[in-house]
C-alpha cells in the first residue's frame, strides 16, 4: 500500500496484487529490519474455517506484484494439517530470528524460527507453549485464548494476552489490599 495516497485520502491504495494466503488475514507485523511482512491465517468470513499457518511475505517481491511474494507458509498450534488453531496476531523478536504466534483456539503459543521457515523446514515451529489460566474462584478453568502478542526490547521475554470473552455481568477479579 502507498502510505503517502492512504494519508491523503486516496480511496484505493494497493500498489501491487493482492497475496493470498491460508485464510483471512489478521495479526500483521513487518520484520525488524523491513525486508518481511509476518501474517497470521486467522479465518474466512465466508465458510466456517479457522486457519493454522502464518505466512512470511517478501516486502519487495510484494510490491513488484511478483507471484512467489509469500516466501513462507508454516504451520503453527498443532500438528494436524486439518487442526484450526485460530492464529490471531504475532510478533517478531527484536533481531528478526524468531516470530511469536497467539494461537486463539489451540490455546498455546507457537515459536518459529525465521531461517527454517525460509528453507521450508517442516520443524520450522521450534516451540509450542500451552497457555493456561489458573482456576477461577469457583474451580472453573477457562481457556487461555491468546490473542494479543509483543517482545520486550531486549528480547527476553514475551508477553502474551487473552483469555475468554465474560458476559457483562460476570464476576471479576479484584486486587486484595
Amino acid at each position: 500500500m502507498d502510505l503517502q495516497n492512504a494519508l491523503a485520502g486516496v480511496p484505493v491504495v494497493e500498489v501491487a496484487p493482492r497475496i493470498p494466503v491460508q485464510a483471512g488475514p489478521f495479526g500483521i507485523k513487518a520484520s525488524p529490519d523491513g525486508k518481511f511482512i509476518a501474517v497470521t491465517a486467522r479465518e474466512r468470513a465466508d465458510i466456517d474455517f479457522e486457519g493454522n499457518t502464518i505466512s512470511i511475505i517478501d516486502v519487495d517481491l510484494a510490491s513488484m506484484g511478483a507471484p512467489n511474494a509469500e516466501v513462507a507458509r508454516v504451520q503453527v498450534g498443532t500438528d494436524d494439517p486439518n487442526g484450526q488453531t485460530r492464529p490471531f496476531t504475532l510478533a517478531w523478536t527484536p533481531d528478526g530470528r524468531e516470530i511469536i504466534v497467539a494461537n486463539y483456539r489451540s490455546n498455546n503459543v507457537s515459536i518459529v524460527d525465521v531461517r527454517r521457515a525460509l528453507a521450508h523446514d517442516p520443524h520450522a515451529e521450534v516451540a509450542r507453549i500451552a497457555v493456561v489460566r489458573p482456576p477461577e474462584s469457583n474451580g472453573t478453568i477457562l481457556p487461555g485464548n491468546p490473542k494479543g502478542t509483543a517482545v520486550t526490547a531486549n528480547g527476553r521475554f514475551a508477553v502474551v494476552s487473552g483469555g475468554p470473552r465474560l458476559a457483562p455481568d460476570a464476576p471479576r477479579a479484584v486486587p486484595c489490599g
